[in-house]
């Protein structure tokens, strides 16, 4: 728990155990000398236990509302600002080829979106998720602009994410700089869309943290890329992920000549992965981020976001640098744009 939440729940705790105290002198009762017919419903068993249990307990029913109450209170507090900090977290040492299955809680704030397939997000807050904006503009003219967005969140299972239903979107705002008619060029490839309700967190759902400063973007720091995307020609049913070094801008701008590509590869980008072993993100990742650990917070940050590439796993892929847009997504989520 983080040192200012901890003095939180000390308190809640203290005031909690002085509102017990209140109760049972002021009013003496216990469940087991209420008439039966009164008392606090239980499960079903015989009379001798409901009696047994109220001698136990030897407190006033609303001593059990109040302590619940703020038991409750003190989960809220350990998560309301809390970001960037699993419940499970990966090992970072195992940066072994390949993609791998997520377990629960590795990723609590991965989002899948199904607008027109299967793209990506990340949880910011508690009604906000990060995403890609050519997932909900694509790059391709012909389709439609007025289709419906299904954001879903708590699971690593594609059926029980599903299951668990959508969650409205009240607003989608996207980054003003991005062109949907170039095909070649995907600066501002940013976008939130704001919940209609506030999630309720949990340790398999919680925001992820933006990043703060350019140490995150070292070339050689890992990072590592979660979703539901394209694996081996194929949707994959359970969120994977894969570890990819940041690279060097250098490397990626001559990767590109090489290719005779034409897309911009702006300030506002960044590169990762590596030419000699084939990892990658691939499509129906799109709009998912690019989390780094930042060893001064201890907590995960999004760098960046899946934006465009190459192929899959046939060189770097490249990403909307979060950093250049950090004053953007906090002015339009705290209402100030």
């Amino acid at each position: 728990m983080l040192p200012g939440l901890e003095k939180i729940s000390t308190k809640i705790r203290g005031l909690t155990h002085a509102i017990s105290h209140i109760t049972r002198s002021c009013l003496p009762w216990t469940v087991a000398s209420l008439p039966l017919e009164h008392s606090p419903a239980q499960p079903r068993a015989s009379g001798k236990a409901e009696r047994k249990v109220g001698r136990l307990l030897n407190v006033h029913p609303a001593t059990l509302i109040i302590n619940h109450l703020f038991t409750s209170l003190i989960l809220v507090f350990q998560l309301s600002g809390v970001c960037g900090q699993p419940s499970t977290p990966i090992d970072q040492n195992q940066g072994a080829p390949g993609t791998a299955k997520a377990k629960l809680g590795n990723f609590p704030w991965q989002a899948l979106t199904i607008i027109y397939g299967r793209g990506g997000g990340a949880l910011l807050r508690d009604r906000w998720i990060l995403t890609a904006a050519h997932t909900i503009y694509p790059k391709d003219s012909f389709f439609q602009k007025n289709q419906s967005v299904n954001v879903f969140l708590g699971h690593t299972d594609i059926e029980e994410i599903i299951r668990l239903g959508a969650h409205s979107v009240r607003r989608v705002i996207v980054h003003p700089d991005y062109r949907p008619e170039e095909p070649n060029n995907f600066e501002g490839d940013i976008a939130l869309l704001e919940l209609e309700k506030s999630v309720l967190l949990s340790p398999n759902l919680l925001p992820i943290c933006l990043p703060d400063n350019e140490t995150l973007y070292s070339s050689g720091l890992m990072g590592y890329v979660s979703g539901f995307g394209m694996e081996r020609g194929r949707l994959v049913s359970q969120l994977k992920y894969v570890s990819l070094p940041i690279a060097k801008r250098e490397a990626c701008e001559a990767w590109l000549l090489e290719k005779n590509r034409t897309e911009v590869f702006s300030s506002n980008m960044f590169c990762a992965g590596n030419r000699t072993i084939k990892q990658d993100a691939c499509q129906g990742d799109s709009g998912g981020v690019f989390a780094v650990w930042d060893n001064t917070t201890e907590r995960w940050m999004a760098t960046g976001i899946v934006s465009w590439g190459i192929d899959c796993s046939k060189g770097y892929g490249f990403y909307t640098k979060v950093l250049s847009y950090v004053d953007w997504l906090k002015s339009i989520m705290e209402g100030k744009a």
